[in-house]
Parts: structure tokens; C-alpha cells; sequence
């Protein structure tokens, strides 16, 4: 087998948490477990820089934050052109669009190096920029426009474009990008583990006759978290409790939902460590996810190891998980009525779900041998 040299570039990295950095880090582990070099070159601050001297083949591209959205860095300042000659990668592979983006279309460029694009976000929607940009709507629709040009022409620029799912892939395509492989982000399902459901009930202060509804991950005004809040005094007439697991910009705004409703079965846990990870979901009878915005929903195969029903919402990427288990239920990600009406649903066929095939399909052995595969390709 060819080693590889790879350089990932990206506006999103440690210590931030979400789908990107997940992605990376993955990705990264196993790409270099079988003998390639992966080298990141990250828009950051102070805590990635310090994180980044603890590793030697991670570089910084040093900015600031975009306020709004705390996971992301706009790369300003970058020493990395004179790194990335010195490693001379065969492939030079994007994660984000934007800043990170740019210096490695234009390191390719330099080098005569091949270019990849992942399409990890969907910056384009209305969601997002109603999120982070304005809620006037013209505004959003000219700021639609706008963006979807740049990504138009960043992406023509890469010799492939990945997307995650097929539904990201007929949105690109509608918009007239070309060269698009599906590849989906996959999980080292080997390295997770379990936990006792009564000892993490225990340890999370949960009545071990609790019916528990989780939703992790980040929480911000585009992951349509509201609806879950909004549900969660119906939903306590059938004895369910709601946790909020995962910290964000939005998390006071929905505090504040929630006590105005007067939910009295919603429990915003914050930010989770890694190690208490396995708590949550192996306290969990289902997973909610209501988000239209991600790209593929990387908690929903975190869901599947734990054998856990996932609630998806319609006309989203998540819901192609369905296409290789009946994993869950789908509902109307704009009705309360419908996510409680099949939130029970879900709970009283609660055995009757399957996941063993999204859990060979999403190995990360199996997505990074179509990964490099691609690498080799072109």
C-alpha cells in the first residue's frame, strides 16, 4: 500500500466540539493506523495553539472567533505556507469552505496538489442564517444567494467534492456542482463503550422507570431544539423526561422557553465530558435529533451502538438512516403534536427496532476505505 501525506484544513478544531471536528479526528486516527500521514492546519486561538503543541502535525492558522458561532475561527494570520511546502502532501483536503478553505485551495494551487472539499454544513440554509447573520427575509434570501455563489465556486475548484449522504449530495447537484462522491462520516464503533442502564440512571439522579428522551450535541438556534422544549409538557403526561445534553449559544434562550411553558420534566445537563458520554445514552430509551440543518447526524449512529430509536425529523439527511435499518420513527419537524404522537409510538415498539446493519455500513474502517480509494483515484 502507498503511504499518503494528507493535510486537513478547517475553521473548526479542538477544543471546540462538533460534526467537523468529529469527522476529523476520526478520520484522522484512522487514516494514520494504517500507516499515512495526516497533518491539520486549523483556524484557532490560544486554546487550539496550546492543544496544537502537544502535537507536531497540527498548525494553526491564528484569528478570532465568529461570536455568534463559537466553534468556528476566521483564520487571519497563517505562517502554514511554508509547513505545507515543507511537507509536500499528495492531497490536500478541506473541511470547511471558508478561511481554513482558502489557504488550502490556494496551498494546492502552490503545490500542483490535488483538492478535496467535504461539505460538512449547511451554511447556506435559512436556518443558519437566520441563526447568525438576520432574521429579515430579504435579507436572508439576497444572503442565500450570496452564499451559495462563494460555495459554487470554492467547490468548482476541487478536484472532488464529498458529501455525506445523498441528500447533500442532490442539494449540490441542483446548484450545478459536479465530481461528488458520498462518503459518510464513520465511527470506530470498537472504541465505545457501555454502561449498566440502572448504575447510569443511578449516577445521573434518573428514576430507573423514567422514559427518557435525549437529545446531544450542540445546542444552537438551528438544531430546531425549541420543538423538543415546546413538546416536553405533552410529553410529560405520558411520563417522559427530556434531556438538553451539550453546551451552546442558544442554551439561555431555551432555559428560559422552557421555565416560560413551565416544563417541569426538562433537564439541561450542559456540557459532557467525554468519559460521561456513555452515561447519557445508556440511560436513554430514545434519541431526538429534531435538527433539519445537519448534513448527516453523527448521534444517530452513537444511538444505533446503544440500540437506542431515533427520533428523525422529515425531509432532513438524517433521515436516510432509514434506508438501511428501521431504526426509528420520522416526524414533522414543524408540529409538537406529531413528535409527541410519535414519540410514543416509538416508546411502546420500543424492542422492535434494529440497528446491526448501520452499524457495518457506518464502520469507520468501511468509510475510510472508500476515502482513500477517492485519494488514490485522483
Amino acid at each position: 500500500m502507498e503511504t499518503l501525506k494528507i493535510a486537513f484544513y478547517t475553521d473548526s478544531y479542538l477544543p471546540s466540539r462538533d460534526g467537523v471536528v468529529t469527522s476529523i479526528l476520526n478520520t484522522r486516527k484512522e487514516l494514520e493506523r494504517r500507516g499515512h500521514e495526516v497533518y491539520i492546519f486549523a483556524s484557532g486561538g490560544k486554546e487550539t495553539s496550546k492543544l496544537a503543541k502537544k502535537d507536531e502535525r497540527v498548525y494553526i492558522i491564528k484569528g478570532m472567533k465568529f461570536k455568534k458561532y463559537p466553534q468556528y475561527t476566521m483564520g487571519l494570520i497563517s505562517k502554514e505556507s511554508s509547513r505545507v511546502m515543507e511537507i509536500m502532501p499528495d492531497i490536500i483536503h478541506t473541511h470547511t469552505p471558508f478561511t481554513a478553505g482558502l489557504f488550502g485551495y490556494r496551498a494546492s494551487m502552490l503545490l500542483n496538489t490535488k483538492f478535496i472539499g467535504t461539505f460538512h454544513t449547511m451554511v447556506f440554509s435559512d436556518e443558519a442564517i437566520s441563526a447568525y447573520f438576520t432574521n429579515n427575509k430579504a435579507a436572508i434570501k439576497l444572503s442565500r444567494f450570496v452564499v451559495m455563489r462563494y460555495l459554487k465556486w470554492f467547490y468548482s475548484k476541487t478536484d472532488s467534492i464529498i458529501a455525506p449522504t445523498d441528500y447533500i449530495k442532490d442539494i449540490l447537484k441542483k446548484n450545478g456542482l459536479k465530481n461528488i462522491k458520498v462518503i459518510p462520516t464513520g465511527i470506530d464503533f470498537n472504541l465505545m463503550k457501555t454502561e449498566r442502564r440502572e448504575k447510569a440512571r443511578r449516577l445521573l439522579g434518573l428514576g430507573i422507570k423514567d422514559k427518557i428522551i435525549l437529545y446531544f450535541g450542540r445546542v444552537s438556534k438551528e438544531k430546531n431544539i425549541d420543538i423538543l422544549v415546546k413538546a416536553a409538557k405533552p410529553l410529560s403526561a405520558n411520563g417522559f423526561k427530556v434531556i438538553i445534553a451539550g453546551a451552546g449559544p442558544y442554551i439561555g434562550e431555551l432555559i428560559t422557553l422552557s421555565k416560560r411553558i413551565g416544563n417541569r420534566n426538562v433537564i439541561f445537563a450542559g456540557f459532557i465530558k467525554d468519559e460521561d458520554i456513555p452515561l447519557y445514552y445508556s440511560a436513554a430509551d430514545i434519541l431526538c435529533n429534531p435538527s433539519t440543518f445537519e448534513t448527516q447526524g453523527i448521534v444517530d449512529l452513537y444511538a444505533s451502538f446503544y440500540k437506542i430509536p431515533i427520533l428523525l425529523p422529515e425531509n432532513s439527511a438524517q433521515e436516510e438512516m432509514l434506508n438501511y435499518a428501521k431504526c426509528g420513527e420520522k416526524f414533522n419537524a414543524h408540529s409538537v403534536k406529531d413528535l409527541v404522537e410519535k414519540a410514543n409510538l416509538t416508546y411502546g415498539n420500543i424492542t422492535k427496532y434494529s440497528f446491526g446493519r448501520i452499524i457495518k455500513e457506518f464502520d469507520i474502517k468501511r468509510t475510510v476505505d472508500k476515502l482513500v480509494t477517492l485519494y488514490n483515484k485522483i
